[in-house]
């Protein structure tokens, strides 16, 4: 669906004022760099790792280091299998360098030194870890999830549903917010039922937020899935309060 995507796109608006601390388990600091840099230069990540650029996108990325360094985001892609280790880290980046959010994409990438005979009961103890981590340190923690494959056998509407959280209800228990991302195209609906094309469109379904309502905004994803913008065709019933990070205590 594009949950790094978006963890991407993210993280580049928010550390233009707020530092940002990022870990990557599924890609390495280096794969993942390459994709921050495609989002700010919307050049596709493939044509920049195989140096196949034409001479005006060779230009934009001779620059994109100044544009970059505007970004307050520090990228991490270890301590995938220790808790105390992932925490330490947190804390450290918290105190030398102020960072006020972290991402973790993605979590059932993690794992944890106990239950390793029953993953529900390790994707839990890890959930629980990350609430304790975000009321402790007093940031925000945005964590992306696996779904489980029951949103693809049902024959009606595949978009999310709170349950599809993989292996552990205690992600859908812990957090405060739990948002989807679902694109009709994947699924092969090319129009809505007004008849418009749904080509690029993209839900973001608030579907659990503790704080404040539900509901759903529509995004645009470029051709390139580069970034995603606003969807200025849908007249969208819900929107996120951009000062909203500042009204939270302890997010998770």
């Amino acid at each position: 669906m594009g949950k790094t995507q978006l963890l991407i796109n993210l993280s580049l608006n928010i550390s233009l004022t707020i530092p940002v601390l990022y870990f990557t388990f599924d890609l390495s600091e280096f794969l993942l760099t390459n994709r921050f840099i495609s989002s700010c230069s919307s050049i596709p990540v493939n044509k920049i790792l195989q140096h196949n650029l034409a001479e005006n996108e060779q230009q934009v990325l001779a620059s994109i280091g100044t544009e970059f360094s505007k970004h307050k985001i520090f990228i991490n892609d270890s301590y995938k299998s220790s808790l105390t280790a992932f925490k330490a880290q947190c804390k450290k980046q918290v105190e030398e360098n102020g960072v006020q959010v972290i991402v973790v994409d993605c979590l059932q990438m993690m794992s944890s030194n106990r239950y390793r005979n029953s993953r529900e009961h390790e994707i839990g103890q890890i959930s629980g870890a990350l609430k304790s981590i975000a009321k402790d340190l007093n940031v925000c923690l945005i964590a992306s999830s696996q779904l489980s494959r029951a949103v693809e056998s049902r024959k009606e509407s595949k978009r999310p549903q709170l349950p599809d959280l993989r292996e552990s209800g205690a992600i859908e228990q812990d957090a405060d917010k739990v948002i989807f991302i679902y694109r009709p195209d994947y699924y092969e609906v090319f129009a809505d039922e007004y008849g418009n094309s749904t080509a690029g469109l993209t839900e973001i379904n608030l579907a659990k937020n503790r704080n404040g309502s539900l509901g759903t905004i529509m995004l645009m994803r470029d051709n390139h899935f580069t970034n995603f913008k606003d969807f200025e065709d849908y007249k969208n019933d819900f929107s996120f309060s951009k000062n909203r990070i500042d009204e939270i205590d302890t997010p998770f």
